[in-house]
């Protein structure tokens, strides 16, 4: 038999026509803030192929999550569990046109 928790873990978590939350809500900050949208928009100009991008994507943010938090605390866990759910390569294709 299979627990409630294991069945929900395979639930589609899509969001808003997302692959999940996540995913909207950074797609969401990238695309409405200015200062975001121009690293979003250095990513999707970047002369690679777009998992390339997303990774630089990905990783700029990272860099940028973890100088805003640098001590490790409940909140940094949270954000960066968050933070890897972030599916970067549909961002980077949502944002190519």
């Amino acid at each position: 038999m299979t627990s409630v928790a294991e069945a929900t873990q395979t639930v589609a978590t899509e969001y808003n026509g997302w692959s999940n939350r996540e995913t909207w809500v950074v797609n969401l900050w990238l695309s409405g803030e200015p200062s975001s949208y121009s690293v979003l928009m250095e990513a999707v100009s970047m002369q690679c192929p777009a998992v390339d991008k997303a990774d630089w994507l990905k990783e700029r943010l990272e860099w940028q999550l973890n100088d805003e938090i640098e001590e490790a605390c409940m909140w940094r866990d949270l954000l960066q569990h968050a933070f890897q759910q972030v599916d970067w390569l549909e961002i980077i294709k949502a944002n190519l046109d």
